[in-house]
């Protein structure tokens, strides 16, 4: 019988791992015969170097072995050559015949002294052709080479270098310690890009005096500069007459040509014949109401909205109680309802003495209104609004704490002190004098009271997304339906109550170019809906009431119908307000998307990015309804009627892209997923495949009202109600 006899040893460092197999024969009822080996004595290594560069080679020498000498590479012999890529030990046996070997050999230790790759930085990696840049080059203790280098030939000594590439250029460096050379850094590439001319964009081309509209621009890599002086690659700008923009994109020290202008209109104001008017008052009064001085005029009888200003622009301020104004110069103008402005009427106001007069102040009180427009207790500031009313010309804030105004105006910037923040509480008082002094009438005083949020803050978030526009058809005419999904979160430590969401669709869709035909508000129980809501002058808030709790949040789905005719890019806005447990009221402006605090500061207040959508303009075509062909707008029907009559039997949506997938989700009235179908084929016959419903999976759904989610695989999203019909 033979066993094997296992000798071996492990190398050094990064030596072979060498095992010897001693055969030895075993018989049958014998003891196993002890090693008679003379071992032999281990022999001396010797190298031609002890430190080398990586690659180079060392010649490594075993004198003092009568036998073989193996290596700890494996390799037989007196002498090997090696060329090590990392410091290593070698070592040797010595062996006199088949399962007779020596120790090891004290090891020889070649170092490898190759420097790592310096670490390459530019000091900007986007340049005009010709602007200078700096490379700069560190972790390395020995020579910086330079390669690559444009204006240069061959490797460039020195830790930092100056160049001007005059195109795209990738830059590398080595490190060089004696006769050792490192690898090469990690490629910097500066990119020379000569600026190309922006493409602008505007998303009205004609409006009203007094309007605004919003500059894009695109396709530049460094500043926007506008040809009215301003830059950045968006701008809200409200031109007071007919104007051509124009931008230009610099980068470095070069400036692109200017782009094609775009031209923006500036209506002439609606038509009515500028006059002047004289008004005078009826005693006893000694005020006279400036709506007479309308009365005979056959604009403002004809729909116009009356606006009074003490100057005769549409920006210039209101005359605060036109009802009751004293002797002056006023201006009265119309306003369209494409937000157009008429000439000014100037209207002369001559008051005469009456015997027994009322005092002006009589017949139009002062009247003060305060709100706190926002506060920030960490940092200690407290921003305050007042508003004249009446016979108020002007008003002064007092506090009832020991801090700073720093802006004293109506609009009041108060930085709380020590003593403010231990108290906790603050009270600010508006006060305007009294018009007539020793006479019969009197002034007006206004206060708010702030006070510390309770530990932790009271905090309110408002999300805004917006789904993909649709085609739908109503009255024969085919219009875009627009649907937002809000989100009110509470992110504070206190419940809220007395919820309010406002959203001024007026300033989100303007006349030029879309025209909004109707709105419909969807709300998550617990919120109180507005019915007279219409998005437009006063009837802007659409949640009036509801609350919050700790954590919680609540949906509310907005839905508009827009005529559109004018493909342009819609902004919008909303704000969400309510009352926490110590009678604050707390705010915040929506920010785009679903989460209310998408930079998770724990601050929502910080995010307002406006929800945009691009809508685009329907080319109305004859006949009864769209259908295929008529748009390239995807068309999701808004109800069908499932009887199994053959006619409109399924949920059919139309004008999908080519190669595109549908995702389809189907909510009852609770929020409950009755139908889903990850591959949506045009089957959905009203019938249940989730949830719990009477019968279970394949339940025939009722009659009503659905709410559906379509999803495309191109990224696309709609969602709105559908009605089931039987």
């Amino acid at each position: 019988m033979k066993k094997w006899l296992y000798r071996g040893f492990v190398g050094i460092g990064s030596s072979v791992l060498l095992t010897l197999l001693v055969p030895v024969t075993i018989v049958a009822g014998t003891q196993m015969p002890t090693d008679s080996c003379q071992h032999p004595e281990a022999p001396v290594i010797t190298g031609s170097a002890k430190t080398v560069c990586r690659s180079e080679t060392v010649v490594l020498t075993a004198t003092g072995c009568t036998g073989t000498v193996v290596w700890s590479t494996g390799e037989t012999g007196s002498q090997i050559t090696v060329g090590p890529q990392q410091t290593t030990t070698y070592t040797a046996i010595c062996r006199a015949h088949q399962g007779c070997i020596s120790c090891f050999a004290d090891g020889w230790k070649i170092t490898v002294a190759t420097p790592v790759a310096p670490i390459l930085t530019v000091s900007t990696a986007l340049v005009c052709a010709g602007d200078p840049v700096t490379l700069t080059a560190d972790n390395c203790a020995g020579t910086v080479r330079w390669l690559d280098l444009a204006d240069a030939s061959g490797p460039t000594p020195g830790l930092s270098r100056t160049v001007r590439p005059r195109q795209t250029t990738a830059y590398r460096a080595i490190c060089e310690t004696k006769t050792c050379v490192s690898n090469p850094s990690t490629v910097q590439v500066v990119q020379v890009a000569a600026p190309d001319k922006p493409v602008i964009s505007v998303d009205k081309n004609e409006i009203c005096l007094g309007q605004a509209v919003h500059l894009t621009a695109s396709n530049c890599l460094g500043v926007v500069r506008w040809s009215d002086g301003g830059t950045g690659l968006t701008r809200t700008v409200a031109p007071e007459q007919t104007t051509s923009y124009r931008a230009s994109c610099q980068i470095g020290t070069c400036q692109s040509d200017s782009s094609v202008a775009v031209l923006v209109a500036v209506r002439s104001a609606a038509e009515t014949e500028p006059l002047t008017k004289t008004i005078t008052n009826g005693c006893p009064f000694q005020t006279a109401d400036l709506s007479a001085s309308i009365a005979g005029i056959p604009a403002f009888s004809a729909g116009l909205q009356v606006v009074f200003r003490t100057q005769p622009t549409p920006n210039s301020p209101a005359v605060q109680s036109p009802g009751a104004v004293t002797a002056g110069t006023y201006y009265v103008l119309g306003r369209t309802a494409e937000g157009c402005y008429t000439e000014p009427i100037t209207v002369a106001v001559a008051i005469t003495a009456c015997q027994q007069a009322v005092a002006a102040c009589l017949s139009n009180p002062a009247t003060l209104v305060t709100r706190l427009d926002s506060l920030d207790w960490t940092k200690g500031v407290v921003r305050l609004q007042g508003e004249l009313g009446g016979s108020a010309r002007a008003a002064a804030w007092q506090s009832t704490g020991d801090g700073i105004f720093t802006d004293a105006g109506l609009n009041a910037r108060y930085v709380l002190s020590e003593g403010d923040r231990r108290r906790g509480a603050a009270t600010f008082t508006l006060t305007a004098p009294d018009p007539d002094g020793s006479g019969p009438c009197v002034g007006a005083v206004s206060h708010v009271v702030v006070t510390a949020p309770l530990a932790g803050g009271e905090m309110i978030g408002l999300s805004k997304r917006a789904d993909e526009p649709i085609v739908v058809t109503e009255a024969g005419k085919q219009l875009v339906e627009l649907t937002y999904q809000m989100t009110i979160s509470n992110m504070g430590k206190n419940g809220l109550t007395q919820v309010q969401i406002s959203d001024n669709l007026a300033a989100a869709f303007p006349s030029t170019g879309v025209q909004l035909r109707s709105v419909a508000v969807r709300a998550d129980s617990g919120l109180v809906i507005n019915a007279s809501y219409t998005g437009r002058g006063r009837d802007t808030t659409l949640i009036v009431g509801g609350r919050l709790p700790v954590g919680g949040s609540k949906n509310i789905w907005l839905t508009v119908r827009l005529d559109v005719s004018q493909s342009l890019t819609s902004l919008n806005r909303a704000t969400a307000e309510a009352i926490d447990s110590n009678g604050l009221r707390v705010r915040d402006v929506s920010t785009a998307g679903t989460s209310a605090d998408p930079d998770k500061n724990g601050n929502p207040g910080d995010n307002s990015e406006p929800t945009a959508v691009t809508l685009n303009a329907i080319p109305q075509v004859p006949g009864p309804g769209p259908g295929p062909g008529t748009t390239d707008t995807v068309f999701i029907p808004e109800g069908f009627s499932p009887n199994g009559d053959g006619i409109n039997d399924r949920f059919v949506i139309q004008r999908l892209p080519v190669g595109v997938t549908v995702q389809l989700e189907i909510l009852n009235r609770w929020g409950h997923i009755v139908y889903r179908n990850d591959d949506y084929k045009n089957d959905w016959d009203g019938t249940a495949n989730q949830g719990t419903t009477v019968g279970g999976n394949g339940a025939i759904l009722p009659e009503g009202t659905y709410y559906y989610q379509v999803r495309l695989s191109d990224g696309s999203t709609f969602s709105r109600f559908l009605t089931l019909v039987r």
